[in-house]
């Protein structure tokens, strides 16, 4: 991926994903905000690690939690303070709460 902001060497592999995936799923939430939300880039797979991180819940589909949280102006302001305001609970071996800190780190800049 061009432009990358993470790398693999700043996050720990779970048991069930690799350091790799972790910064994969970072960059591309990076490149996903700075394209100002394009539905394009909102790839199922990107939508099952989304919907696992910073306290959210899966919603019926793809279509629905893209639309509560990036169809507005507004709840695209709500989905960035909630994610700053999440305080990344869990051991990173098994979650992703490097990536989620890592994340806020590069949003508040």
């Amino acid at each position: 991926m061009k432009n990358q902001v993470f790398k693999a060497e700043q996050f720990r592999a779970t048991k069930w994903e690799t350091a790799e995936d972790k910064a994969k799923f970072a960059n591309h939430l990076v490149r996903f905000v700075n394209s100002g939300y394009n539905p394009n880039l909102f790839y199922d797979w990107f939508y099952r690690r989304l919907s696992m991180t910073f306290g959210h819940i899966a919603h019926f589909n793809r279509h629905g939690f893209y639309d509560v949280w990036f169809t507005g102006r507004e709840s695209r302001r709500e989905f960035i303070h909630h994610l700053m305001m999440w305080p990344c609970y869990g051991d990173p071996e098994y979650t992703y709460s490097d990536v989620e800190k890592a994340l806020q780190q590069h949003f508040n800049q």
